[in-house]
């Protein structure tokens, strides 16, 4: 029984050695990433990039690269998106505020994508992972399914070519016409404008108003 116990402590003090290494290589990686090389200690900038526990709770390589590709998303958006010009182009209408804060996140790791292939594989895998989850049951009408999901689905199969389940096409296809009838006439200047942000968010806010499947009164705020 002693020995037991001496092998599960070894194994245990193993895990943990490898998950400090880890946060290690997490913090290590965001300062480079974002270019922040000098860490401001008043800021404690690392403690904010993840969550401790979620380490700890590590079960299987997905949750690994889920946290991985969070971290990097972290420090692309210190990097590249200027929360300034972000709300400058704030769409009026609130129903299109959520999409337009993910169209951002969207521009900033593709910025990332295209510095190191590393990164571009993380997300395409966090991805993949994520809109493996999204699922909804009995779904037979456009009222059925969350444009928030159709979006995300949208987008990083439009930006990230991520392949898409099933599932995923079931939601979609409620959604696709009014995605690509808005949105696919200005992907090439999307595409050339990542670096520009201003251009970017508002291109994409003045897109995100213009579609008629907001409502444009107060009723869809309340219900949110």
């Amino acid at each position: 029984l002693a020995r037991v116990n001496d092998q599960y402590s070894s194994l245990m003090n193993k895990e943990d050695s490898i998950k400090e290494k880890f946060k290690q290589a997490l913090q290590s990686t965001y300062k480079v990433i974002s270019d922040e090389y000098k860490v401001d200690k008043n800021k404690k900038n690392d403690e904010k990039i993840y969550n401790v526990g979620e380490i700890e709770n590590i079960k299987d390589i997905n949750q690994f690269k889920k946290l991985r590709a969070e971290t990097d998303s972290e420090a692309l958006k210190r990097r590249f998106s200027n929360r300034k010009l972000l709300e400058k182009n704030n769409p009026k209408n609130p129903s299109c505020r959520t999409l337009y804060h993910f169209a951002e996140k969207i521009r900033y790791e593709l910025l990332g994508s295209e510095m190191l292939k590393g990164i571009s594989k993380n997300f395409k895998d966090n991805y993949k992972y994520r809109l493996e989850s999204i699922k909804q049951k009995h779904i037979t009408k456009k009222e059925d399914t969350n444009i928030i999901d159709a979006f995300e689905i949208y987008m990083t199969n439009k930006f990230f070519k991520v392949e898409l389940s099933p599932e995923n096409k079931k939601i979609l296809k409620f959604w696709e016409k009014d995605f690509e009838n808005s949105i696919n006439e200005h992907f090439d200047f999307l595409s050339e404008n990542l670096e520009n942000q201003e251009v970017y968010n508002a291109k994409f806010s003045e897109i995100l108003e213009s579609m008629d499947i907001f409502e444009n009164d107060d009723t869809t705020e309340k219900e949110n």
